[in-house]
């Protein structure tokens, strides 16, 4: 017989609470019995050796013991550790017998029988009166307390039914809310499975079908009915969704390569950029000297057709990747480094920089920017390879000549960065970067210039993080520096 969600939650529900009741009830009987017993027997032997001592009273005494038991409602005993004997109690003189001889055998028994009565026996070292300690007189003491067994099981035999009785409320409790819970979840889960029976008819595009097949599927998965039927609605909808995800891994695929050729288009910019600039200068220099060059005329207009080209396919990259709606990426997400490449050899960013410096001179020049170096002494040597370290000094000089373009001063540095590396970085004198709060600059199609790609940092980092090394920015009003950290050549302390 298939049980229903409700009842089966009502079953779940009160073996959960009858188990953790009985768990916990044997525990709290087990505390419970602990504690009578400290309070019947422990702490009442402990304070009465405490006053014998206190008032210095006699425990060779039987009148003493006599007065101490009917103060505690027991008997008590007073013996001498070694050897051992009774010297004082308030037990007739035939119990005194027998509880001597119980002691000679075990002189710590936890229960003895005397006549009908049994006892519960516990005991605390005493010391004898000042004046009566010493060899030949008395030494270390013991008082006994025995407590009759029927008033200690009594007392734990009530504390055991209270806490039965409130065990036994805990079930039916839980039996009341466990009807309610499963009352409220039984009742929308139907709901749902009817409506997910709807949702997959309309996936297979047959009508009120909603309701046929419910006894093969509640054969075919179990548990519940209602759960049967949401199972193979399930089944339905996520044949829909693999659809869907492969349609997604087709359209990642594309967004992908429309990355790909923005980047590559990204990088084209540059030499064109370069070819055009020297081309002018060039013109320029020949018009003074009054020569006509025609073939540089065509060079600067085949540059300016070829960035045209680039422009488009930059834009047309841009709009596929934001049509996309990728999830947006915290900022300062760091990519994991992959290990050094072996072929790759030290080589000396300072040199790196003055041959890139060397090559954006004339844009400089007409930028009406200057150049400034401040590299450490010796050379700044890391470990990589000179072509793409190349490219990423080239475009953070670039982006730096952008953001001055009213004139400004570039500083090119190397010095000691964080664990050893070496750090290179370039500063210009602009306005810094305004970036929206939280935005990482450094992500594909983010940018802060109204003309700008949006790549150039994202390939600098890929390179820099290709090396183990990691790249960021400090901004103020006053500038923005931009940085990244290499490992040395191994050796190079």
């Amino acid at each position: 017989m298939r049980l229903s969600i409700r009842t089966r939650m009502i079953l779940a529900t009160n073996a959960l609470v009858a188990a953790l009741g009985i768990a916990v009830g044997w525990l709290a009987i087990e505390a419970a019995g602990r504690e009578i017993e400290r309070k019947l027997l422990h702490e009442p032997v402990a304070g009465a050796a405490r006053l014998v001592e206190a008032e210095n009273l006699p425990p060779y005494s039987d009148s003493l013991m006599q007065r101490l038991g009917m103060l505690l409602g027991a008997e008590t005993a007073s013996t001498l550790e070694a050897p051992q004997g009774i010297v004082a109690s308030s037990l007739p003189a035939g119990e005194r017998r027998r509880l001597a001889a119980e002691l000679a055998r075990d002189d710590s028994p936890g229960r003895v029988v005397l006549g009908a009565e049994t006892y519960r026996v516990v005991w605390a070292k005493l010391r004898p009166p000042a004046g009566d300690r010493g060899p030949g007189r008395y030494g270390p003491m013991r008082l006994y307390l025995l407590v009759p067994e029927p008033r200690v099981i009594a007392a734990k035999e009530k504390v055991t039914g209270r806490i039965a009785l409130v065990t036994v409320l805990a079930v039916v409790v839980a039996t009341g809310v466990g009807s309610v819970i499963a009352a409220t979840v039984s009742g929308p889960v139907r709901k749902l499975a009817a409506r997910m029976d709807e949702l997959a008819a309309e996936a297979r595009g047959v009508a009120g079908a909603a309701g046929a097949g419910l006894a093969g599927r509640a054969a075919r998965y179990g548990g519940p009915a209602e759960v049967a039927r949401l199972a193979e609605s399930f089944d339905q909808l996520l044949a829909r969704l693999a659809e869907a995800r492969a349609e997604l891994a087709r359209s990642t695929r594309l967004a992908a390569l429309g990355e790909l050729s923005a980047a590559v288009a990204h990088e084209l910019r540059n030499p064109l950029s370069g070819i055009r600039m020297n081309a002018q200068i060039l013109g320029e220099e020949l018009s003074r000297q009054g020569v006509a060059d025609e073939s540089l005329d065509l060079i600067i207009r085949e540059a300016d057709r070829m960035d045209l080209y680039v422009q488009e396919l930059l834009a047309l990259a841009a709009d596929g990747h934001a049509r996309q709606e990728p999830a947006p990426v915290p900022p300062q997400r760091v990519e994991a480094p992959i290990p050094l490449h072996r072929d790759w050899g030290p080589l000396r960013l300072d040199e790196l920089a003055r041959s890139v410096a060397a090559l954006l001179a004339g844009r400089c020049r007409h930028a009406g920017l200057t150049v400034e170096t401040d590299f450490a002494p010796g050379g700044a040597w890391a470990a990589g390879s000179e072509t793409q370290l190349r490219q990423v000094i080239m475009n953070l000089m670039i982006n730096a000549i952008d953001a001055m373009p009213h004139g400004g001063a570039i500083r090119l540095r190397t010095s000691a960065g964080e664990g050893g590396t070496v750090r290179f970085s370039v500063t210009d004198s602009g306005g810094g970067v305004q970036a929206p709060p939280g935005a990482d600059i450094f992500e594909p199609f983010v940018t802060t210039r109204a003309r700008g790609a949006g790549l150039g940092l994202h390939i600098c980092r890929k390179i820099v993080t290709r090396h183990a090394g990691r790249i960021g920015y400090d901004s103020t009003p006053q500038g923005a520096t931009f940085w990244f950290d290499l490992p040395r050549p191994d050796g190079d302390g």
